[in-house]
């Protein structure tokens, strides 16, 4: 792996970037889904809609593949995948790469 040093300007804006998304835009998602549960219904019965779902779950192995080959990530493909599923992309693409390094071998 290619350790990248972050500078703290940039560790900043990847954090607030993460926070942003995973209070903002997937608490937002959470908030319609306890208080509006058929707006998921809909949105996954929409075409439109299902297809920005589906374009999103292909994008998150496009990513979580790169982000091992070119050797970026921290955390492991899994672990990119579980934190993109729980939180979002904007939440877990700056998680993965902020996480502490790996153990040099």
């Amino acid at each position: 792996m290619t350790e990248t040093a972050y500078t703290p300007r940039e560790r900043l804006v990847l954090t607030v970037i993460a926070l942003v998304g995973l209070f903002g835009l997937n608490g937002a998602f959470f908030w319609a889904l306890v208080f509006d549960p058929n707006a998921l219904r809909e949105t996954l019965t929409n075409p439109m809609s299902a297809a920005f779902v589906v374009e999103a779950c292909v994008m998150v192995g496009v990513l979580a593949y790169l982000l091992r080959k070119w050797g970026v990530a921290r955390l492991g493909w899994g672990w990119f995948v579980l934190l993109a599923f729980l939180g979002g992309l904007a939440f877990a693409l700056p998680a993965v790469l902020l996480w502490g390094p790996r153990a040099s071998r």
